[in-house]
């Protein structure tokens, strides 16, 4: 089964040792549907939930609460969940977690209490309980006081490094272990041991929370504006030489101190200022006819759709013009990412998506997939460079290395070289020369030259102890000038508009 990785950090919120009724100890993720609280209260997409609160989910509606350890519940329908006890100290890890599960179907991803100490979270049902150790698992109780328990992941066989899940089942009396993934237990009048799920069951989990997706992944796009990003720890530069260690990578130690220097707080431009300093890892082999393995070792880091921003002076630091004459203004800009990490055979490789809308044009989607590549260091730091075609194409006619070290590691993250000066026409692979560069990315129309093609940047870096959250960024680039030509270089640079944007990307690992 899946078993997916969240990381969440609210170091803005001063947490005591003691719980309060009005303390806030996590937020809706995700609202489908009406999601109600014991107040009658409404709550959507980043309400807050406090110590207390009881959570009360409609017919044909889910909600996806992610807890300050990290914890994260998905709650299909007809179903309701009080919170009894929540305390937790970020510095510590050490808390106490209980929840009642009233009635309804519950998923759960154990979080940092847990993991700490698994006698710290109990999940209360009608007639019985649980505690939990480092997992992910569903629990069913219905209006007969008949609740069934299935454990999801991981397993002890799992290649991950994971700790193996266990879920510890009472009726108050007998206690059932469930060790095996797909495997469940039943409580009537007195808990049975554990066997093999029934389909049907696994039907019934699945309509229940049909009306958002099952995988904690959906949650990305409704977290990023409620964290700014996954990084900050005074241990992170530590926990990056432990992961190299334990996957038999080296540990880049400038990539590791470039990201230890963001805050907690970071918003997308300190994030991206930080990505543009880091140096790609990867290496470039022959690898034009090499298929991508994709297994239980392989993690997925998706970004969601990334709105981007115009901007008039970019992350690197170089100016950009104000005008409107390349993207349609307030029209949609988005890129995404799908990146595919398998630290144990060290390859990596995405799919690429974009949605870009020119200046009084339709919105063009594109999509590429990169080739398949070797990773060496932890953390991951990659990236790939590409040509948008106004007609939806994409083409490798990028900016590469000529081996001069113009650019690092095979990509350069930006028409502009420096102030006033394009890229080296030497570096335009199949455009051997600065007219051919100038054409293929200018978007004035009265130049019957002008290709009208997009550069299009992207980097992603794993981030963190276990490699399993990450950062991404896009660059979205085109000038608009009438003459475009090699004497008036100048000119050309000052019309080129920018567009850029940044994502805390959480990893989860394929079936």
């Amino acid at each position: 089964m899946i078993k997916k990785f969240i990381v969440f950090l609210f170091a803005f919120i001063s947490l005591t040792n003691k719980s309060f009724s009005n303390e806030f100890i996590g937020v809706i993720g995700a609202a489908i549907g009406n999601i109600d609280n014991q107040k009658n209260e409404k709550l959507i997409n980043g309400s807050k939930i406090f110590y207390g609160d009881t959570i009360i989910v409609s017919s044909k509606s889910n909600a996806q609460i992610l807890f300050l350890d990290e914890t994260v519940m998905t709650l299909g329908e007809n179903t309701e969940l009080t919170i009894d006890d929540f305390i937790y100290d970020p510095k510590s890890n050490d808390g106490n977690f209980v929840t009642n599960i009233k009635s309804g179907i519950v998923k759960t991803i154990s979080g940092k209490i847990s993991e700490k100490n698994p006698d710290n979270l109990e999940i209360k049902i009608p007639n019985g309980s649980l505690g939990v150790r480092g997992t992910e698992f569903l629990v069913s109780s219905n209006d007969k006081k008949e609740s069934t328990i299935l454990l999801l992941g991981p397993g002890p066989e799992n290649k991950l490094g994971m700790e193996p899940g266990n879920v510890q089942v009472t009726d108050g009396t007998n206690v059932t272990n469930i060790t095996n993934p797909g495997f469940q237990a039943m409580i009537t009048n007195v808990v049975s041991i554990a066997s093999p799920t029934n389909p049907d069951f696994i039907e019934q989990m699945s309509a229940s929370m049909s009306h958002s997706a099952l995988n904690s992944i959906n949650i990305i796009d409704n977290s990023n504006s409620l964290t700014s990003n996954l990084l900050s720890s005074k241990d992170l530069k530590e926990d990056i030489k432990l992961t190299a260690e334990k996957f038999e990578l080296k540990s880049d130690e400038g990539a590791a101190e470039i990201l230890s220097d963001l805050s907690t707080g970071s918003e997308s431009k300190e994030i991206l200022v930080a990505m543009d300093k880091l140096q790609e890892n990867i290496v470039v082999t022959d690898n034009e006819n090499y298929v991508r393995t994709l297994d239980q070792n392989t993690i997925l880091y998706d970004s969601g759709w990334m709105d981007l921003t115009k901007v008039t002076t970019g992350s690197n630091g170089l100016t950009y013009s104000s005008d409107k004459n390349v993207f349609e203004d307030g029209a949609t800009q988005q890129g995404r990412a799908k990146v595919y990490v398998n630290f144990n055979k060290k390859e990596i490789s995405a799919d690429v998506f974009s949605k870009v809308t020119l200046k009084g044009a339709s919105t063009v989607n594109h999509s590429y997939t990169t080739p398949t590549v070797t990773l060496t260091t932890i953390p991951v730091v990659a990236s790939v460079a590409m040509a948008l075609g106004s007609d939806g194409s994409t083409s490798l006619d990028t900016l590469i290395d000529s081996g001069g070290g113009e650019c690092p590691a095979d990509a350069c993250t930006s028409l502009i070289r420096v102030a006033n000066t394009l890229q080296s026409s030497s570096l335009t692979l199949n455009s051997g020369s600065t007219q051919q560069l100038m054409d293929k990315y200018n978007h004035d129309t009265s130049n019957e030259d002008a290709s009208l093609d997009v550069f299009q940047y992207g980097k992603f870096t794993t981030v963190g102890s276990d490699g399993l959250a990450g950062l991404g960024t896009m660059i979205f680039e085109g000038a608009h000038d009438a003459t475009a030509a090699p004497a008036g270089e100048a000119a050309y640079v000052q019309s080129i508009e920018r567009l850029e944007g940044s994502a805390v990307i959480t990893g989860r690992a394929l079936e």
